[in-house]
């Protein structure tokens, strides 16, 4: 009698299971000169790079907003927000303005916090943008600090 091996077939499930991922943080375009933002917007790509040679769909907000659509549709962040709805995973670089507006409008949702992974800056941790990420860890947000050579080293 042949045994199943459940190793394997666990590892066959999570090779087939597919997700819809998006990827904030500081815009990719134009290049900063401030190293923690260069740091971010080399992650972002490499990121957004590594699931999709994984299988995944992985996608950029600059990737998905549409502003031909007619007003109020044009609205970006509410052209994020289906999009955030419509997403397995959401994985925010916390830095720019923009990305705390991400991160304070997905806190704002019971939906959309456990789909949420963020990745501040440690040296933020007394700010109030990382302590309210660190509380909302209640509702179900994953919230890791990191340092700049974390972001550089990190594969």
């Amino acid at each position: 009698m042949t045994m199943i091996d459940v190793r394997a077939e666990i590892d066959k499930e999570i090779e087939r299971t597919k997700l819809e991922i998006l990827v904030f943080g500081p815009a990719i375009d134009p290049p900063s000169p401030n190293p923690h933002t260069a740091s971010l917007q080399l992650k972002r790509r490499e990121i957004k790079r590594r699931l999709i040679e994984e299988g995944h769909s992985a996608s950029f907000a600059e990737d998905i907003v549409d502003p031909s659509l007619p007003a109020p549709l044009a609205d970006p962040l509410l052209q994020e927000i289906a999009a955030m709805r419509a997403a397995d995973l959401i994985v925010i670089l916390v830095y720019s303005p923009g990305s705390i507006l991400e991160a304070k409008t997905i806190t704002g949702s019971k939906e959309l916090c456990p789909k949420a992974a963020f990745y501040c800056f440690e040296d933020h941790k007394g700010g109030l943008v990382v302590q309210h990420l660190q509380h909302m860890v209640a509702f179900g947000v994953s919230v890791q600090l990191v340092s700049l050579a974390d972001v550089k080293a990190c594969h």
